[in-house]
């Protein structure tokens, strides 16, 4: 997958070249925020300085990093959550 950091998409929140920010629960239950640009096609992964995917451990801290981060006028946001498998006893 694509990646860009998180200067990247700081800049273009605010240059509006964002169609959608997709919040994505992975396996690990982490959640991941992969970016949908208006000038180019395909999925873009918020990546680190070191290049591996940005997560957070929970939707509080990921709301509060989108808040801080990237004021002004945001991009539609939507949220997959991961299926749960529910033991039974």
């Amino acid at each position: 997958m694509n990646t860009i950091s998180e200067s990247e998409l700081t800049d273009f929140v605010r240059n509006k070249a964002i169609k959608r920010l997709h919040i994505v629960q992975n396996e690990a239950g982490k959640y991941e925020i992969i970016i949908n640009l208006t000038w180019k096609e395909g999925d873009w992964n918020l990546a680190t300085t070191r290049g591996k995917s940005r997560e957070w451990a929970s939707l509080d801290r990921l709301a509060r990093h989108i808040r801080e981060k990237y004021e002004g006028s945001l991009p539609p946001i939507s949220l997959s959550l991961k299926r749960q498998m529910q033991e039974c006893y």
